[in-house]
């Protein structure tokens, strides 16, 4: 399971879940530096996280593709893909890069495109009704009104402040969680 309590780095409270942010993000950023280098790729840009963007992540060149590996550190989560849009507020486009992927799983969880792009569906809690992430659905959800009344079905552990987050801003994928930039 991928959506586990903390996943989106609201503990909701829960100090076991804390961890050692600047500790997790120097050794995920040496092993960028030391993997991307061992099939002769570069490392164009290190990126901590921040307000806007809440996971380090490094822009990286690997046989003249660039691309970014996101690194989620409340579970050791490792994805590659690119922003779509602006970097701080724009969608995420994930895909595999299994030279990689097979460097990083020595140490991390690298997450697959079929993981991360799994659908967010939810039920209303009061009609019973199943939505599914649909553009349309977006403009179903009055936001501020009706984001505690929807159950995500998901398989997971997330706490009451995730699962109110996942509805205001109406995450759609599984990666839209565990790479998220809600502020």
């Amino acid at each position: 399971m991928i959506l586990k309590r903390g996943v989106t780095g609201f503990t909701g409270g829960d100090l076991s879940l804390e961890r050692d942010l600047e500790a997790y993000s120097t050794e995920f950023k040496k092993c960028c530096y030391s993997y991307v280098q061992q099939i002769s790729g570069r490392v164009l840009a290190w990126y901590e996280p921040d307000i806007d963007v809440h996971y380090a992540h490094a822009y990286v060149e690997v046989d003249e593709e660039t691309f970014y590996i996101f690194y989620n550190h409340m579970y050791d989560y490792i994805a590659f893909g690119y922003f779509i849009g602006e970097r701080r507020t724009s969608n995420l486009y994930f895909m595999d890069y299994p030279s990689l992927q097979s460097l990083f799983e020595k140490h991390y969880e690298v997450l697959t495109v079929y993981q991360l792009e799994e659908p967010l569906v939810r039920q209303a809690k009061d009609s019973g009704k199943i939505i599914l992430n649909t553009d349309d659905a977006n403009e179903m959800v009055n936001r501020e009104h009706y984001c505690d009344n929807y159950i995500l079905l998901n398989e997971n552990e997330l706490n009451d402040v995730e699962l109110h987050y996942v509805n205001y801003f109406w995450s759609r994928t599984v990666g839209d969680l565990v790479f998220n930039y809600w502020d």
